[in-house]
């Protein structure tokens, strides 16, 4: 009789362990929900650019370079009934809500004055994080250590409401989810990739100013 089979060693366990894992996070990837935080998302539409998480809509004709000042609501983390994660200790909500704020500022700030008082030159910003997705250095650790790259990459989702600071009239608005990209590793932290949105987000606001897109 035969012998049987010894068991897969070691290294090939993991490989598959990292394999099925990557699978599992590319399937469960998807556009995020609306939580209501916006008052119409009716007119949102898929992005142009190809962006599949972003929805985007502005008003015809809105045009971004006549606004030279910015003014900045408050940060609020609006949790919905499907964020996962989503009840955050509030020292840790205050910590991201800073974070991102701060980055916006500082992104703008040598160009784009922040403001505390409406004006004909002052674009308005409601931002809310509607989801905050942690990532996993338990499950990245080995995962680097296998195949030297991160498979559980967190991120963000965030609603944004951009209005005439005058008028309070509501002339863009978007809902887009950012997820971590392993060519930027930032596995062994669990908000890492989460800042990392919005830094890119603040990034984007920017060149949008700039360029009128």
């Amino acid at each position: 009789m035969k012998k049987s089979q010894k068991s897969k060693n070691p290294m090939t366990k993991m490989l598959s362990f990292v394999f099925i894992i990557l699978l599992a996070s590319c399937a469960t990837t998807k556009s995020p929900s609306n939580s209501g935080f916006l008052e119409d998302y009716s007119r949102l539409r898929a992005d142009q650019n190809g962006d599949r998480s972003m929805q985007w809509w502005e008003k015809k004709d809105f045009n971004w370079s006549q606004y030279r000042k910015i003014m900045l609501d408050p940060v609020v983390l609006y949790d919905h009934m499907e964020a996962k994660d989503k009840k955050i200790d509030s020292e840790k909500a205050k910590k991201l809500t800073d974070y991102f704020r701060n980055t916006v500022e500082k992104k703008l700030a040598n160009k784009y004055p922040i403001v505390i008082a409406p004006g004909p030159d002052v674009l308005r910003i409601r931002t809310a994080i509607t989801e905050i997705i942690p990532a996993s250095p338990t499950i990245n650790y080995p995962a680097m250590a296998v195949a030297f790259f991160p498979i559980d990459m967190g991120g963000a989702v965030i609603e944004v409401e951009f209005l005439d600071s005058e008028t309070n009239e509501v002339i863009a608005t978007m809902v887009d989810k950012k997820m971590g990209s392993p060519f930027k590793p930032r596995a062994f932290s669990r908000m890492g990739y989460t800042r990392a949105a919005f830094d890119g987000w603040a990034k984007e606001l920017r060149i949008a100013l700039d360029t009128n897109p």
